[in-house]
């Protein structure tokens, strides 16, 4: 009696071959596995952007590893042919992958020189920017921030690196303008007055920089990069609430109010609800106005 072949895929025996789909799929589950267990194990204990990439390490090494060594023994397979028989298709599928290996780069030196961080405060770009976003998470290609109204931004690494980044919360403190414009022949140094009351009366807006403004920007301007620059530590008055003349047009003087608060996120409400008290306080002394926040 003659046996029969056995069915192949491929040139592989048809076992052979859900053997190592099943164990592609034990993989997946033993990297995420070993994700969670090494997230548990460093969170708390290190900083969450090293545990992260940390643990991401670990879960990518268990699946690729795991799966070449499958591929060896259950398919026979054999890098060394398999990378000496690629030839050109090497070389075009690495120059047409320099972008994911750009973006792969970058992460290496955000995880490295961490100018940002998970949970921090930042804007990145030029013009258009991001607006104020929260680091949500990290991945090896993409960084992922989520905005003041709710939504998602997926920013390539290589962005990161290669653009303007603001970080509000390695500083702790945000610049809040205000600006109003009056008529001419009004009394300035009363709206003025009216407008710097209007800021003493919001507790969420610095008053007089005191012990905790002067620690963070000690420790701002103690990191290593801003050490070199700078050999004076600035003067912590110009945290105080400010109003500057900034123009004269067609009858109407335009003044903007400066503060700072430490409350970032909650930035537009706060310039929203101190416009809409000065403008109230104007009105209280018949004082024409326009207004808008900058």
């Amino acid at each position: 009696m003659q046996s029969s072949d056995p069915v192949l895929i491929g040139g592989v025996p048809l076992n052979a071959f859900f053997a190592f789909v099943l164990t592609l799929i034990g993989l997946l589950f033993l990297g995420n596995l070993a994700y969670m267990l090494l997230r548990s194990v460093l969170d708390g204990r290190v900083p969450p952007g090293a545990a992260k990439w940390a643990a991401a390490i670990l879960q990518y090494a268990v699946i690729i590893g795991g799966g070449y060594a499958s591929a060896r023994y259950l398919l026979a397979f054999d890098l060394r042919a398999v990378v000496a028989s690629l030839g050109i298709l090497g070389i075009v599928v690495a120059v047409s992958s320099t972008q994911i290996i750009q973006n792969v780069l970058a992460g290496v030196l955000i995880t490295i020189n961490r100018p940002v961080q998970l949970e921090e405060w930042i804007v990145v770009g030029e013009l258009p920017t991001t607006g104020l976003c929260k680091v949500r998470d990290f991945s090896f290609t993409t960084t992922i921030l989520q905005g003041l109204d709710g939504g998602l931004v997926l920013m390539p690494n290589s962005s990161i690196i290669a653009s303007k980044v603001i970080n509000y919360s390695r500083g702790g403190l945000m610049e809040i303008r205000v600006s109003i414009s009056v008529p001419v022949g009004v009394d300035l140094a009363r709206v003025k007055e009216i407008a710097l009351a209007a800021a003493r009366d919001d507790p969420r807006i610095i008053q007089d920089p005191g012990a905790a403004e002067h620690s963070v920007i000690q420790d701002l301007f103690d990191l290593p990069y801003n050490r070199r620059l700078h050999a004076d530590r600035p003067d912590l008055a110009y945290l105080k609430p400010a109003v500057r003349t900034t123009s004269v047009t067609d009858g109407w003087v335009r003044l903007t109010v400066g503060a700072w608060t430490r409350k970032i996120p909650q930035k537009d409400d706060i310039a929203s609800r101190y416009l809409k008290e000065v403008l109230r306080r104007l009105s209280a002394e018949e004082i024409p106005v326009k207004a808008e926040a900058s």
